[in-house]
């Protein structure tokens, strides 16, 4: 029977029995109460949109100057700096950006949507040998439905991890490897923090699980603390602002707040670390500008703090658009800075703030619509609907 009904039904009966004050208090006290779980629910499903596609459209249209110089980025799309569009990709005709269709994701979204995929197979459970083989499957054909022939735009590092021997049955194992054998710096690259920020949606009202999946999924291919620390940096001001934890009198989030406890669990992540290393996660969270970014500083451009900075910057901002264009604008590893922003504000502001002609441009729209409504299906219901087959 609908609430409303109810509701009435016990009005009367109330009366009946001659009890008007109490069928007066308890009416009133239900649809108080209907309406403000009517509320919280829109707020949450506010949120949890602008999250994903927050982070979609922020590496889409970040995509117009990955690689780029901020002073090559300027010269390039400096006339419609305030007003982008994914079609503007054909502005620049180069390798970088004829890897992917006009209006299209990289690399980075695809890598948040086989975490997506991963969790409706497994009913919400991070289990690191399923996302290993669908990342496996990714790097060889893409996504099929979408008319891949291959997972393009990883770096060396990453790509080094996934075709390890052993990465299939221990990823963990192999990533570990990858990582001690190698440049550690090259192992500390924001392939791991552009694509955590599912997970701080992902049972966001228990905190230990959020930071338990995160820490898994990052140590599949980066075991690196300062991975580590990005991803759990993001995961967890994403659950807070689910949680609609701090806010203000006003009914806005106390971003200050939100960074103060974030910082405080990343931190954890760095335990026996060099002294250095804690100082640039407080100076990346806490930039007041871009300039103290340096995104487009080529040469680094990839450091995960870099990306975690971009979010972090943008956390505080308070228009989607403007600030997505910012950071794009700042050249260096765009899409993957103006994913981890696009999915840190698309929280905050929800998926209203989004601009339309960004969301409605996506190439994959319809495709990406039915992969979340299957994730949501299988949150609210325990059960998956089909097309999530197994790649174990």
């Amino acid at each position: 029977m609908p609430q409303f009904l109810t509701c009435m039904l016990q009005f009367l009966i109330s009366i009946y029995t001659g009890n008007i004050f109490q069928a007066l208090t308890h009416n009133l006290l239900t649809i108080i109460l209907v309406k403000v779980t009517r509320k919280e629910a829109g707020c949450a499903y506010e949120k949890l949109f602008g999250t994903i596609y927050g982070h979609i459209v922020g590496d889409a249209i970040g995509h117009l100057t990955e690689t780029l110089s901020k002073e090559q980025a300027h010269r390039v799309y400096g006339s419609v700096s305030k007003e982008m569009e994914l079609p503007h990709k054909k502005l620049l005709d180069d390798a970088v950006r004829r890897k992917w269709e006009v209006s299209d994701w990289t690399e980075e979204s695809d890598l948040m949507l086989i975490i997506i995929e991963s969790l409706i197979y497994t009913r919400g459970q991070i289990v690191e040998v399923d996302l290993a083989k669908r990342l496996m499957d990714w790097h060889e054909r893409g996504f099929r439905e979408l008319n891949d022939v291959s997972g393009q735009g990883l770096d060396k590092y990453t790509k080094a991890v996934i075709s390890h021997p052993q990465f299939s049955e221990a990823p963990k194992h192999a990533a570990e490897i990858c990582w001690r054998s190698g440049a550690h710096q090259a192992g500390a690259s924001n392939c791991a923090v552009a694509r955590s920020s599912i997970l701080g949606l992902h049972l966001y009202n228990t905190h230990a699980k959020v930071i338990q999946n995160t820490v898994e999924m990052c140590s599949i291919t980066h075991p690196d603390p300062r991975c580590t620390a990005s991803c759990v940096a993001v995961t967890t001001a994403i659950s807070l602002m689910m949680q609609q934890k701090h806010l203000k009198k006003s009914g806005q989030v106390d971003v200050e707040e939100i960074i103060a406890e974030s910082y405080r669990y990343a931190t954890q992540c760095l335990l026996d670390r060099p002294i250095e290393e804690f100082k640039s996660l407080k100076r990346h969270m806490q930039a007041t500008n871009l300039k103290e970014l340096k995104l487009g500083d080529i040469s680094n451009m990839s450091f995960t703090f870099k990306a975690l900075g971009a979010g972090f910057w943008a956390l505080k901002q308070k228009d989607f658009r403007s600030a997505i264009q910012d950071i794009v604008m700042e050249g260096g590893d765009a899409d993957a800075n103006a994913a981890v922003a696009g999915a840190l504000l698309g929280c905050k502001l929800g998926f209203p703030a989004i601009p339309q002609s960004w969301l409605e441009g996506l190439k994959y729209r319809g495709w990406l619509d039915d992969l979340v409504h299957r994730y949501l299906h299988m949150m609210e219901r325990g059960k998956a609907l089909p097309k999530s087959e197994s790649a174990v």
